[in-house]
């Protein structure tokens, strides 16, 4: 993988620093690719043109998945949308 990022900042959560230049690809093939269960404890590395941001699966493996702003932005109002759907279907608001 070969993006063009000036600098990362270490994780917040204080793991391991995540390398993109060492991250295996994780799609073979053709079509569409469903990652496995992500656990709550999202990061983010970010570059001056790109962010990437860090799921980490049930079974304590790191993906990583680069955007640049315009994705950032979308991912932000489609979550925002998502959000407020669950919230709905749950009688509950978010803590």
């Amino acid at each position: 993988m070969s993006l063009a990022l000036a600098r990362f900042a270490q994780p917040m959560s204080g793991s391991p620093l995540f390398r993109p230049n060492q991250a295996k690809d994780a799609i073979e093939g053709n079509g569409d690719f469903l990652l496995p269960m992500c656990l709550p404890e999202s990061e983010a590395m970010m570059g001056e043109d790109i962010a990437i941001i860090i799921l980490t699966a049930a079974e304590d493996q790191r993906v990583g998945i680069p955007l640049g702003m315009q994705g950032l932005s979308d991912l932000h109002e489609l979550l925002g949308k998502i959000l407020r759907r669950m919230q709905g279907y749950e009688g509950s608001t978010l803590q």
